[in-house]
């Protein structure tokens, strides 16, 4: 009979025989528990609601009030209703009285006579069941407890609103005097702490250094006063460490003049430190994470503006770049029919010094490269000038008496050269567009087109309408442009004709571009050449 410890246990006697109440204490003080005894009803009443025992042993038959009535009331106030209670008694003898009495709370019935052993066995069952009720429900309470913390911890995530709620929280919880929270780095440095006092505790408050330095002497759970204490000035307490990965950051510690902790509190509190602890390192987490998208977008704004900067020095090295080529080029085009200009005028000085007359060859030479430089010059004053005209000159135009304009004015030529030309135009295409550019750009196309077809050939030429476009088709039978020259005819002063300007196409290039169109070129050598160029349809 020793399941139990002896760790004096209150058993309260209610029996108006005397001698019975004498023969149950012998035999539950040998057992070592602690036995009151009383006489009759009233009393029984009176010691339970005073003493509070872990068992009661009750007869039926008293004088002033029945064992039922008893444990009627008992059960019906919440300071007694959980005490286990046995009726032993002669009298209930019939099964009615016995379903009586487990109706209105008994927890068991022993029939005197009895049996000692059995009576023990019956008693130490009843307070083993009772404590592990009381246990599970203390351990309810703490794990509703906990739940409640964490959905409160979790909403949180500024790691100073977390610090002053977790001893708020923490000495409500545990019924202490204070509490305290505190933070600290990988090295033990105290970073910020917490305090919370009850409104009337009496207590003189320790720096939180203290408590800490103290604490992290010997880092681990304790409950004081049986370990070490770290408030020396408060009678007991219980402290915790908050971790994460097993390094210290930190602890709570709760701490109280009036009430004594144990096991129960230390287990309560550990629970507290995890969800602290989560909630800490999830506080600071989101501090990154908030630290690192605001440097990000830092980071982002400081890259754009170095990519807005080396673009535009970009921009600005490919203008000169293309300036430079530019010049270069004109410099280059210019230069060439200076040179016999430069020879034959030296030549015409020299004869007319030596009285010999001028020769009339050197002379017509000099008028022809004069005005090469001057189809030049006026090709390049068209390209630069037609971005500050075109907008004022641009008008609905219908395309077929346009190209129909150009096709007449180069028959003559084509015809001389028995060449042909077969024109394809549907009716009513309709642009908008500058039409001495647009027939600048189809004359270039079909001289191109005459100078490439030596041999013969027809230069077939269609418009029509595709989708949102207009589209127009120059397509040659002559001798084709190379893979390597063709990504190079629309560059300026290129040329494949020996006494070509390499402006046309360039021109004809942008002016295409500035109507919002297109132009693009196929070729195959020895088969011929096709331009296509695309309009928007004008509406």
């Amino acid at each position: 009979m020793q399941d139990l410890p002896k760790s004096k246990y209150l058993v309260l006697i209610a029996d108006d025989e005397i001698n019975t109440t004498i023969m149950l204490q012998r035999i539950f003080e040998r057992e070592g528990y602690e036995v009151e005894r009383v006489h009759d009803g009233l009393s029984a009443l009176a010691a339970a609601q005073a003493l509070l025992p872990d068992l009661i042993l009750l007869d039926v038959q008293m004088p002033q009030m029945d064992g039922f009535e008893v444990l009627r009331q008992l059960r019906g106030k919440p300071e007694t209703n959980s005490i286990p209670t046995i009726i032993v008694t002669a009298k209930a003898q019939q099964s009615s009285d016995i379903v009586h009495g487990f109706n209105i709370g008994a927890d068991d019935y022993i029939q005197k006579p009895f049996d000692p052993r059995e009576l023990l066995a019956r008693s130490q069952s009843k307070i083993r069941s009772r404590q592990l009720e009381e246990a599970l429900q203390k351990r309810t309470q703490e794990l509703e407890a906990l739940v409640r913390v964490g959905e409160e911890l979790n909403q949180l995530v500024s790691i100073d609103s977390l610090l002053s709620m977790v001893p708020y929280l923490t000495l409500d919880l545990l019924m202490a005097d204070v509490a305290v929270i505190c933070q600290c780095d990988q090295n033990g440095k105290l970073l910020t702490s917490q305090t919370q006092k009850r409104h009337d505790a009496n207590i003189a408050l320790t720096d939180p250094r203290e408590i800490l330095d103290l604490f992290l002497l010997d880092p681990f759970p304790n409950v004081w006063p049986t370990g070490r204490p770290v408030i020396p000035s408060i009678r007991s307490g219980v402290v915790v460490p908050l971790e994460n990965n097993r390094s210290i950051m930190g602890l709570i510690v709760v701490g109280s003049d009036q009430k004594s902790y144990d096991d129960n509190h230390l287990r309560l509190l550990k629970g507290i430190g995890r969800q602290a602890s989560l909630a800490v390192r999830n506080a600071e987490l989101y501090e990154i994470q908030a630290n690192y998208a605001l440097h990000l977008e830092e980071m982002v704004e400081e890259k754009t503006q170095d990519l807005k900067s080396a673009q535009q020095l970009l921009v600005r090295a490919e203008k000169l770049a293309s300036i430079g080529h530019l010049a270069a080029s004109i410099a280059h085009e210019i230069n060439n029919p200076l040179q016999p200009i430069r020879i034959n005028l030296e030549h015409m000085l020299e004869d007319i010094e030596s009285g010999i007359s001028i020769d009339l060859e050197g002379l017509k030479s000099t008028q022809e490269n004069v005005e090469r430089i001057r189809r030049i010059v006026k090709q390049l004053l068209e390209f630069t000038g037609r971005r500050e005209t075109a907008s004022s000159e641009m008008q609905m135009l219908t395309l077929g008496p346009v190209i129909e304009g150009v096709v007449s004015l180069n028959k003559k030529l084509f015809n001389q050269n028995e060449l042909q030309i077969d024109v394809d135009i549907q009716d009513d295409l309709q642009v908008y567009g500058n039409r001495d550019q647009l027939e600048q750009v189809f004359m270039n196309l079909m001289l191109n087109a005459h100078a490439a077809m030596e041999s013969g050939g027809c230069l077939q030429i269609r418009a029509f309408k595709e989708k949102s476009n207009v589209v127009i088709i120059f397509a040659d039978q002559g001798v084709g442009i190379s893979p390597d020259a063709i990504n190079q005819i629309f560059d300026p002063f290129y040329s494949t004709k020996p006494n070509g300007t390499g402006l046309g196409l360039f021109v004809s290039f942008g002016i295409i571009q500035n109507h919002h169109g297109s132009i693009n070129v196929q070729s195959e050598e020895h088969v011929g050449t096709t331009f296509t160029i695309e309009l928007p349809i004008y509406r």
